[in-house]
């Protein structure tokens, strides 16, 4: 198949399909596109009415050069004939720093995770939930001034309550780790978390109140479209809107006071976690809910002209206070210098070392397969199959 010709496969009356029907796309697009440039002015004027925009340079802050960090993580499984390859990895990277700064981590940080388990359904909402709470206790040791984490402040949340909701019917051996960690640390001494170390690492997360760190969750894709009702533009959401309306260097702040949000629990009647921990996880877990519902405040933010508009979620404690909110707007700014940057930096780069880790799984898959082979007694054929995979799954 000629890589340059991506319908060599598809049946040629498909292919007349699809590109008819790009035409009809393109010209929805163009329409929508125009509607709203002819309407700028008015959009902004009433955008301003509503909620006041702001330049980040009247914040008035001297230049700090905040040092920053991101994480990210991922789960791969690999299905095989008689059992599954699992694994999840979480990194944390730091961003880019001044000639003058000297470099807090060399490399990347990073906890992973791998295991043979039995064929289970819930092996993926465990694996999710691992992920995430791995990258919240990365977050919480790194030593940076400005933390951005993907996705939303809900995001850990909702994926922690999916795995606590399968505990009990999930692969015991995930479910053991998930739950009580492992002997490992990594090359800062750090232990690897167990739950509880997670619930307090993500409480501190969400609260933010460390006046020498900053937490921050970026989504890449979001639906919020409050502001859009405001303007009444029922088809479009607020981050691509604002890209249209605000300059560079211009923000407005959104209070949870204003848009209060959905916030769901932590499940944690489960058997697996440990009954003399389960009162003190229950009212963590309630601040951490409390603080979702009645903390978190959202900056839009353009770091330039040629910048998208970021949807950054963080604390009142941080949008409330001038200093605070001047850094974690500096540390973005400072991030996003490269127009092919998206997001800031040091999320893009977390984003893209955690997607190769399902290209890494086989080769861990195939050293382990030597090492039955070595010490295997029988007829090589009998293990062969049983260690063949049909389908590789990632996230």
């Amino acid at each position: 198949m000629d890589i340059n010709s991506p319908f060599d496969e598809l049946p040629e009356g498909l292919v007349d399909d699809l590109l008819s029907s790009s035409k009809v796309v393109s010209i929805n697009m163009k329409e929508k596109f125009e509607s709203l440039i002819k309407n700028r002015s008015q959009l902004r004027e009433k955008l301003d009415s509503e909620i006041s925009i702001k330049n980040y340079n009247d914040l008035g802050n001297l230049p700090t050069f905040p040092t920053s960090a991101a994480t990210d993580g991922s789960y791969t499984i690999d299905r095989l004939l008689s059992s599954d390859f699992a694994s999840v990895a979480a990194v944390a990277v730091e961003g880019l720093t001044p000639p003058s700064e000297n470099r807090k981590w060399p490399k990347p940080r990073y906890f992973s995770h791998v295991d043979n388990v039995e064929h289970n359904e819930e092996t993926s909402q465990i694996l999710r939930g691992m992920s995430a709470g791995l990258e919240v206790y990365l977050a919480q040791n790194a030593p940076h001034d400005v933390l951005f984490l993907d996705g939303s402040m809900k995001t850990p949340l909702i994926y922690l309550n999916n795995a606590t909701e399968h505990l009990d019917d999930g692969p015991k051996s995930l479910v053991e780790t998930f739950i009580n960690g492992k002997d490992y640390y990594n090359e800062d001494k750090m232990p690897y978390p167990n739950f509880v170390n997670i619930i307090d690492a993500y409480l501190e997360v969400v609260e933010s109140q460390r006046s020498d760190k900053i937490y921050a969750a970026v989504p890449k894709y979001t639906t919020k479209n409050e502001i859009c009702q405001r303007l009444n533009l029922d088809n479009f959401e607020d981050r691509g809107l604002l890209t249209f309306l605000l300059k560079s260097n211009e923000y407005l702040v959104i209070s949870s006071q204003d848009y209060p949000s959905k916030v769901h629990d932590i499940d944690t009647k489960s058997s697996k976690i440990n009954k003399i921990l389960k009162k003190d996880i229950i009212y963590k877990v309630k601040k951490i809910v409390e603080n979702l519902k009645q903390n978190i405040n959202v900056v839009y933010f353009k770091p330039s002209k040629y910048a998208p508009v970021l949807r950054v979620e963080t604390s009142s404690f941080v949008t409330d206070h001038k200093q605070r909110l001047g850094i974690l707007l500096e540390a973005i700014s400072l991030q996003m210098n490269s127009l092919s940057l998206m997001e800031p930096y040091p999320l893009y780069l977390a984003d893209r070392m955690v997607k190769n880790l399902s290209t890494a799984l086989p080769a861990v898959k195939e050293e382990a397969f030597k090492e039955v082979i070595d010490n295997w007694k029988g007829d090589i054929s009998e293990i062969y199959m049983a260690m063949h995979g049909y389908r590789t799954e990632g996230r």
